[in-house]
């Protein structure tokens, strides 16, 4: 896609005057973005190309959207010396292995320059560091909640839960009176199965003097394991055809009017829109945060995307003054919204438009508690090629000693993380 040009804001026509040469013109820059194209994500680079052509009105923009699923090879091939991006968004937690691999520039020199990045979550801005060095600039953020069927919840009498045992009563209630499950428990779901770890003070792993621990065998990530997979096994409020999947049949459930509860993100309503055949159904769907053990909401993994300047380009000045107009307090929000996601700054989380709706008022307030995955590039190869975790969950729902299968999936874990990353 070909967007007409943009220009920089005064702010950072400061920041050209102190760090850009003078030799660094360009003609055109190119923006990644992963992702489907819509009529609002193209309205949004509108805007963004009108704000950079107010300084650089010889620059065009090119944006770019990159199905997620073919993220990994157009990277692949950009690095080998295909067409390749000036500005691109990455998963959060790929930033390590973008950076790993040579991928993406180091932006500690231009973004310390930045007052921008001191009211972004600075966990956020952490999370794009790898080896001390960031390399990806928060762009949005999401987090999972607690969807439910708020007509049944009042036709029933009762509450949405807000600890353990009230999660299992009140799936056991809509069970037994709706004759539909109560709650769906994927076992392909790290990021909602980490907020049980979490909750219950376990880890995933930790890191020590510079080595990475599994610690899916600690006693508290253990037990916060056992609940989930008994979710399925011994409560049985959740049915087996849940085992080995995603919360994406979870959603689809939902949106037929199949299921009590599940855990998913703010997104998923418009996801539930374009399956559901009665929208009505809509309207009763509600959410509010994920319920750790004993009554407080559990920590929530602080899912979205990272910006980053491509190692290659040949305007790294302009591609960075891009970025921040993509990044800074009107850019950022701005793509979040068109998004579905949240701007990566926590003093806009209390805004009103957040509190109109009862999913995207559930997920600003899970905002305000968040953590991530371990911060390396082998993450990925944990998680998405191994499935080292919803693997260890898969075959405890399916019946095998959780002992050993913890105690084998610690040690692959640990093994995997800290392996030489080339």
């Amino acid at each position: 896609m070909r967007l007409p040009s943009v220009a920089a804001a005064s702010v950072l026509l400061l920041f050209a005057s102190a760090c850009s040469s003078s030799e660094d013109t360009a003609d055109s820059l190119t923006v990644w973005v992963m992702g489907d194209s819509t009529d609002e994500r193209v309205e949004y680079f509108d805007g963004i190309e009108e704000r950079y052509q107010e300084d650089y009105p010889e620059t065009t923009l090119d944006v770019e959207f990159i199905p997620w699923e073919d993220a990994q090879e157009s990277l692949n091939t950009a690095m080998g010396g295909g067409d390749a991006p000036d500005v691109l968004e990455v998963g959060n937690d790929q930033v390590g292995n973008w950076a790993a691999q040579g991928a993406l520039l180091e932006l500690d020199e231009h973004a310390g320059d930045w007052d921008a990045l001191d009211d972004m979550d600075q966990e956020a801005v952490d999370y794009g560091k790898y080896e001390g060095t960031q390399y990806g600039i928060p762009w949005y953020s999401g987090v999972r909640v607690l969807y439910y069927r708020a007509d049944w919840f009042t036709d029933l009498g009762i509450e949405p839960p807000q600890s353990w045992e009230e999660l299992v009563d009140t799936a056991g209630e809509i069970e037994s009176e709706k004759d539909t499950p109560g709650f769906a428990a994927p076992t392909d779901f790290t990021n909602g199965i980490a907020s049980f770890v979490w909750s219950n003070g376990g880890e995933i792993a930790t890191q020590e003097d510079g080595e990475w621990q599994g610690q899916l065998t600690s006693s508290e990530t253990r037990e916060a394991i056992d609940f989930y997979s008994g979710l399925t096994t011994e409560e049985e409020v959740s049915p087996k055809a849940y085992v080995g999947e995603n919360e994406l049949t979870a959603l689809d459930d939902m949106a037929a009017g199949q299921l009590g509860m599940y855990i998913d993100g703010p997104w998923a309503m418009t996801q539930m829109e374009e399956k559901v055949d009665d929208p009505e159904l809509l309207e009763n769907i509600s959410a509010t945060p994920i319920p750790g053990p004993d009554g407080d909401p559990a920590p929530v993994f602080a899912g979205g995307s990272a910006l980053g300047v491509f190692s290659a380009t040949e305007h790294p000045e302009r591609a960075f003054e891009l970025l921040t107009l993509l990044g800074d307090k009107e850019g950022g929000p701005g793509y979040a919204d068109v998004a579905e996601f949240f701007p990566a700054y926590p003093e806009m989380l209390d805004d009103e438009k957040y509190q109109q709706e009862p999913a995207t008022a559930a997920a600003a307030e899970a905002m305000k508690n968040t953590k991530f995955f371990p911060a390396t590039p082998n993450w990925n190869a944990a998680d998405q090629d191994k499935k080292i975790l919803p693997g260890a969950m898969l075959d405890i729902a399916k019946g095998e000693d959780p002992d050993e299968v913890l105690q084998e999936a610690n040690e692959e874990l640990t093994s995997t993380l800290n392996e030489q990353v080339e």
